[in-house]
């Protein structure tokens, strides 16, 4: 992208969540905000699909070898496919969405938390790569001209994004962030997205 697009310095906080997949907002202009996908969707196809193979394993339990086996085996290898690939389409998705409005902002960079290889080690979320999602992020925000940094995702949950005071009192609940020093009361997820807009604290 032409430099002309770009307004200097300004940063797209990206925060990935579990209630939402990803909550992003601009450093300079924190109204500017979106938050997009649902764990809903996410655990509502899940859950159909862990349902379909805990019906296959309880049916190969009862099948003895031969090809009946075989071909359950098999139904259930398909099955685990099909769950990785929508896994995989819903960070396309995602990903595309997240640079798409970071390009229609002008931003220069694009913020996220280092997140290592497991994520968050929720169970739950085995399957939903958050580290391939960001790795997606990274290769569309580099061929959009946006440059993709990490920070260091230590309190950017429970740091007041108006006063920078720190407690962990201050997530009142998994949505709600209320400071205990100066009152500032917030969506928890839009709270940690402007801190890591706004965050120098860079890791490799």
């Amino acid at each position: 992208t032409p430099n002309n697009e770009v307004v200097e310095g300004r940063v797209l906080g990206v925060d990935l969540g579990i209630k939402y997949p990803a909550y992003m907002c601009l450093s300079d202009d924190t109204y500017k905000r979106e938050h997009i996908g649902s764990i809903d969707d996410f655990l509502r196809v899940r859950e159909q699909m862990q349902k379909r193979a805990k019906n296959l394993q309880q049916a190969l339990k009862h099948t003895k070898g031969g090809k009946g086996r075989a071909k359950k085996t098999q139904a259930l290898n398909k099955l685990k496919d099909k769950e990785k690939n929508w896994a995989k389409t819903y960070n396309h998705q995602l990903s595309k969405h997240i640079v798409d409005f970071a390009v229609k902002h002008k931003c220069e960079y694009i913020n996220m938390e280092k997140l290592d290889k497991d994520g968050f080690g929720d169970k739950l979320l085995r399957n939903w790569s958050y580290y391939q999602l960001q790795t997606m992020i990274e290769y569309k925000a580099e061929r959009a001209g946006i440059k993709v940094r990490y920070i260091d995702p230590a309190y950017t949950s429970q740091t007041c994004a108006r006063c920078g005071h720190v407690d962990k009192d201050n997530r009142q609940t998994q949505e709600k962030f209320i400071c205990t020093k100066c009152g500032f009361e917030l969506n928890a997820d839009h709270n940690a997205s402007i801190n890591i807009a706004r965050s120098n604290k860079y890791v490799k």
